[in-house]
């Protein structure tokens, strides 16, 4: 599914395969203990009020999202074949029946129908694999009116490059649009010019408002160097880099890799799918911030009259900043300098003795305080309470070039606070060593690792010489 989309249409299916699972528990009923006694089918030895039933639905549900989230359900996966899809469902929904079944036979108080959990058991995936028949069958109207399309760009052309684009072509639903191909060897009319280009025509394509969001190489396994150097170029894009070599005779372990019409494809340069873990770091960031928000409501609520008094203007300072994938968003601060603070100096990084910040404004940048207000930014989901620190993108644009790997760290979504931060490196300190520290973060990433580091902020992240 799409990257960006691709989390609303996860969350849509997730909502309503929550709602189907109630319906389906309720409608399971209806038909064992009512419909099958109308019609004389079946009719049950003892009949229970539909009270004692829905008093086990939240149990139901719980269980069921549970078993859905960690089976790899709603993981992300534009190339995914809809046969692929409604065989996730049925396992997912069969592991979800066993759990939900083994559990409600430890009560002993209602001896639940076996027709009942089986009628279950099939109303249920009928319903999701319908709703997804829908929601696919919509998706690829829309996409065939040239809607929701996402552009591809091929490097080789190639066997394995031809028959890539033709894939693309076969599972229009996807919405891949190949808009040419890189070569060094051939020529033709959707040849856009050679390998070494690569990094070139996608500026060209992003300055004419249309941006490529994925690149694939498909080159041969001879063209290792090649490979490197377009890889190395591309890590200061945006775009997502995936390679589909010749690797059917080989055995690859310990990867992300996913497949289109057969070939493998290795995520080089791609966001963090969305598993199981990830929906639990989600709900211990809106959990933790809202507790932040709660616990530190007076104290935010002094600061703000601080703000007030100390210089005319807003109590909230609204900065724009890069997040995951590099969508913009507007990051909250309380307001520490006057308001025309910018109107002399331009977008400048603060620095020793912060000459604009008012006497307020500097003691709350000395003990970060002024970042409370970025916990609303973390409830809206713009940020994670742990996550690389957002840049501006006046400053992004200068440091993509001279710092490699830079733009690697908008592969997930930005943090309040991040490993580099709790390490010293934030401020007017070195951006390679800052970026070091993230790439880090990010390869060795883990719900311990993340409360690690909210644990080291309390001690060592809010004040830091180098916060000023």
């Amino acid at each position: 599914m799409l990257q960006e989309q691709s989390r609303l249409f996860q969350r849509l299916l997730f909502f309503a395969d929550f709602v189907l699972v109630a319906i389906s528990w309720i409608a399971a009923y209806y038909i064992r203990f009512d419909l099958l006694r109308i019609l004389g089918v079946w009719p049950p030895p003892e009949w229970v009020p539909l009270a004692r039933y829905l008093g086990f639905l939240p149990w139901v549900l719980i269980v069921s999202t549970f078993v859905f989230w960690a089976s790899g359900l709603y993981e992300p996966d534009r190339a995914q074949r809809l046969t692929r899809l409604i065989y996730s469902v049925v396992k997912s929904m069969g592991l979800g029946l066993l759990v939900v079944a083994a559990t409600l036979s430890f009560y002993r108080e209602l001896n639940f129908s076996r027709l009942h959990m089986i009628l279950f058991g099939a109303i249920t995936p009928t319903l999701m694999i319908a709703l997804r028949l829908v929601l696919y069958t919509a998706l690829r109207r829309a996409r065939q009116q040239g809607k929701y399309l996402r552009r591809v760009l091929i490097v080789g052309a190639g066997d394995v490059g031809r028959r890539l684009e033709e894939a693309f072509r076969q599972y229009p639903w996807m919405g891949l649009e190949v808009v040419g191909f890189l070569d060094d060897h051939k020529t033709g009319p959707d040849i856009l010019g050679t390998t070494g280009e690569a990094a070139a025509l996608i500026d060209r394509f992003e300055a004419e408002g249309r941006p490529i969001h994925y690149v694939y190489l498909a080159l041969p396994l001879s063209a290792a160097t090649r490979i490197e150097m377009i890889t190395d170029a591309l890590s200061t894009r945006l775009a997502h880099v995936c390679l589909v070599p010749d690797l059917l005779q080989f055995n690859i372990l310990n990867s992300r890799v996913t497949d289109v019409d057969g070939l493998p494809v290795i995520h080089l340069i791609d966001e963090t799918p969305m598993e199981f873990r990830r929906v639990i770091k989600r709900v211990v960031d809106v959990v933790f911030s809202a507790l932040v928000l709660l616990v530190a409501a007076p104290l935010m609520l002094a600061i703000a009259i601080a703000v007030k008094l100390s210089s005319p203007g807003p109590i909230f300072y609204r900065q724009e900043r890069m997040g995951l994938n590099g969508h913009t968003f507007h990051m909250l601060k309380f307001r520490s300098m006057p308001v025309d603070a910018e109107e002399r100096t331009g977008a400048v990084w603060a620095r020793p003795g912060e000459p604009r910040a008012t006497k307020v404004g500097a003691f709350l940048r000395k003990t970060s305080l002024d970042e409370l207000p970025q916990f609303i930014n973390v409830l809206k989901g713009d940020m994670s309470v742990v996550g690389p620190r957002p840049e501006r993108p006046v400053f992004i644009r200068q440091f993509k070039e001279r710092v490699p790997g830079y733009m690697l760290r908008h592969k997930v979504k930005a943090g309040i606070t991040g490993w580099a931060q709790v390490n010293g490196w934030r401020g007017d300190t070195s951006l390679e060593k800052r970026i070091d520290y993230d790439l880090y973060y990010i390869q060795h990433w883990s719900l311990k690792f993340d409360f690690k580091i909210m644990l080291m902020t309390l001690w060592k992240g809010f004040i830091n010489e180098n916060a000023y």
